[in-house]
């Protein structure tokens, strides 16, 4: 944590504990990377949704090289992501007092680009498995002109900050004889059943999407079960 991210609103909120802030990058899906784009009176910002991994305490990011984004933070830019998990709307006796619970993680800092062709491919195999763990030992491998034409930054956990909100309904003491209900309704991802294509109609489905699934308390996204693993 530093002075930028150092929670200023509702600091009873904070989250310090490194384990905590790991385990919602595991469970997140989409990040939300903003920087300002352009010079001078051009200048903007600008925050776009994408796909990110992480790996010990580094986050990368990718896409195409065309991407103005990446091409901005490759130069150097600052970048600020935030991961945000939605895990219950808070349902109180009064509008003011609706709330949602919920655990975000923000990163700041600056991101580098990987070019060194082994660093690459692994980094685009932590991409496959953050989002579908076990799914990068069940595809081809990476052509060369594939990972040439992907652009993979790598963005440093050292400045973090977590903020969550996990209690129930906080009403207001006169507002408790309401005759309203309140209450919680819990959020989460709904897991459909995998839909083959037409050259997978009829074969078995293999662990690793037979059983995805994504929630607290399980490893990046997936029950910590070997033999969910073919």
């Amino acid at each position: 944590m530093s002075d930028r991210t150092e929670l200023r609103r509702k600091p009873d909120r904070t989250v310090a504990d490194r384990d905590a802030i790991h385990a919602v990058l595991d469970e997140g899906l989409v990040a939300h990377v903003g920087l300002i784009a352009g010079n001078g009176d051009t200048a903007h910002p600008v925050v776009i949704p994408m796909l990110y991994a992480r790996d010990g305490n580094v986050m990368y990011l990718h896409g195409s090289p065309a991407s103005r984004l990446l091409r901005t933070a490759k130069k150097g830019a600052e970048v600020c992501v935030t991961v945000t998990l939605l895990d219950a709307l808070v349902l109180a006796r009064s509008g003011l007092n609706h709330s949602m619970n919920y655990r975000s993680v923000i990163v700041m800092g600056t991101a580098t680009e990987i070019t060194d062709r082994e660093k690459k491919v692994a980094a685009l195999n932590r991409f496959v498995d953050h989002t579908i763990p076990g799914r990068s030992a069940q595809i081809r491998a990476a052509h060369v002109a594939e990972v040439k034409a992907t652009t993979v930054l790598v963005l440093p956990l050292n400045e973090c900050s977590m903020k969550a909100r996990t209690t129930g309904v906080v009403d207001e003491p006169d507002d408790l004889d309401e005759p309203t209900w309140a209450g919680l309704i819990p959020l989460g991802l709904a897991i459909g059943e995998p839909q083959p294509d037409e050259g997978s109609a009829g074969d078995t489905v293999p662990g690793h999407v037979a059983f995805w699934s994504r929630g607290p308390g399980q490893l990046n996204g997936r029950p910590a079960d070997p033999e969910r693993t073919g």
